[in-house]
This record gives C-alpha cells, sequence and structure tokens, in this order.
C-alpha cells in the first residue's frame, strides 16, 4: 500500500463540472444518466451530488483521506518546522522527525496506532507519505559545517562585505577582466569504491584501489568574471624522507 496505483479515474473530476452538470439535472429537470454520459462522469457520484446539493449539505469531489493522522494544516505546520530546523544547521533527521510526529499527535489529542505509543514515534510508512504529500521535503546528507562559519553568514556580515565591493569597485572601475573568483576544495587520492554484485554470505568484499588509507590534495580554480580561466592546480602533500646512515 505504501506504492499503490491508481487503476481508475474516479475521483478526479473537477468541483466546476460537477456543479454545471447538478444544475442541469436540478434546473433542467434532466436524467441522471443523460448528463453524467455528457460530462463523461459516473452517474452514481452525480447522482450522490445532486443530493447533497439538495439537501444542503457540504458537497466535494473527490475521496477524502480519513485514515490520514494529521489533517492538512498540522501536516505543513511539522514541514515548515522541519524546514527551519535545518535553515538554522540543526536538521531533524528521519527518526527525529517520527519522534517529533508522535509527541505532535500527542499535543494534537489525536489517537494513533498502537505501534506508534509502543515504539514512542511514527511508523516508516507515515513517513514515507508525509514525504509524498510534502514535495517540498527529502532526506538529504547534511555537510559537516562548523560552528564559526555558520554564525559568520549572517546578514550583517553580508552586507558589510558588499558594502565595502562596492567602494572598492567605484573606487578603481574594474574591468570584468580584471574581476578573478578563486575556489579550492580538497579530493582524496583514493576514491570509495562503488557497489557490487557478490555472493551471500560472504563476511569481507573488497575491490582493489591505489590505497587504504589516501592523502588529501588541494585543487585550486580560478575563473574571471569575462569567462577566462586558469588551469587548475594540483597542491599535493610534502613528503620528508629520512636517511639512516
Amino acid at each position: 500500500m505504501r506504492r499503490y496505483k491508481r487503476k481508475t479515474e474516479r475521483g478526479k473530476v473537477p468541483l466546476a463540472t460537477m456543479q454545471q452538470a447538478a444544475d442541469q439535472v436540478m434546473r433542467d429537470n434532466r436524467k441522471v444518466r443523460t448528463v453524467a454520459k455528457e460530462y463523461n462522469i459516473c452517474h452514481v457520484t452525480l447522482y450522490r451530488f445532486v443530493k447533497k446539493v439538495k439537501n444542503k449539505q457540504p458537497a466535494v469531489c473527490g475521496y477524502i483521506p480519513n485514515r490520514q493522522i494529521f489533517t492538512a494544516d498540522q501536516e505543513r505546520m511539522i514541514a515548515d518546522y522541519t524546514i527551519n530546523a535545518s535553515a538554522i544547521y540543526f536538521g531533524l533527521s528521519p527518526q527525529e522527525v517520527r519522534k517529533l510526529a508522535y509527541e505532535c499527535a500527542q499535543k494534537f489529542d489525536i489517537e494513533v496506532p498502537e505501534s506508534w505509543k509502543l515504539n514512542g514515534k511514527a511508523g516508516a510508512d507515515w513517513l514515507s507519505g508525509f514525504l509524498k504529500r510534502n514535495s517540498d521535503l527529502s532526506i538529504r546528507t547534511p555537510e559537516a559545517t562548523s560552528l564559526a562559519r555558520a554564525t559568520s553568514f549572517n546578514q550583517q556580515n553580508v552586507s558589510t562585505f558588499f558594502d565595502k565591493l562596492a567602494e572598492v569597485m567605484d573606487r578603481h572601475h574594474f574591468e570584468a577582466c580584471d574581476i578573478w573568483n578563486f575556489d579550492e576544495t580538497g579530493v582524496t587520492t583514493v576514491q570509495k569504491p562503488k557497489k557490487i554484485v557478490t555472493a551471500k554470505g560472504v563476511k569481507q568484499v573488497g575491490a582493489i584501489t591505489s590505497a587504504e588509507r589516501g592523502e588529501l590534495v588541494t585543487v585550486a580554480l580560478s575563473v574571471s568574471a569575462d569567462g577566462k580561466m586558469i588551469p587548475p592546480m594540483f597542491i599535493f602533500q610534502e613528503r620528508y624522507t629520512r636517511i639512516i646512515s
């Protein structure tokens, strides 16, 4: 059920189309089957819709997700909290999101399955559906960020940088060929082996690499504002050799 695929197109008729069909049935006294055939909708669905309109009941289209634990507003609240936690570098893991959902269910006084109470967190199926219903969320691997770097990147420091940049640009009137962007990154000399297919029951599986523990190589690259580029430069670790006499 986690990957259920719809087999019919029922429940996808727009509300405006249903209202037009219902008006023809009630106002023009036309038959339900005839109108349903013209609009290519199920006659039973149209009959129930007309009956609700006549009884002045709220008429809606589509299937109501009555098996969801939270409402759409409550799930949006949990999703916003998760996004805000990630924005301040304290993102929640999938297990922590499931615990948060259980705590919110207790706070909202919502009845939850017994498995939630036994484990103290929501189930894996709920998390999978939660991510599908909130397409702006995904499970990512965070990049390690130091506290100094996280706290230094703020509005005041960024504004100060661009103010000084504008002052220097107004003073010297640099052209595009005079502006260069320099950046560096670290690359290890031993790459991580890819996943392979092998026999079951083998405790240790190996793959040939240049070495088991590699060295960190710094790669520097510089590009100008007009598109010119300097070839990348590799900085290797300096090795010292001691001769024993």
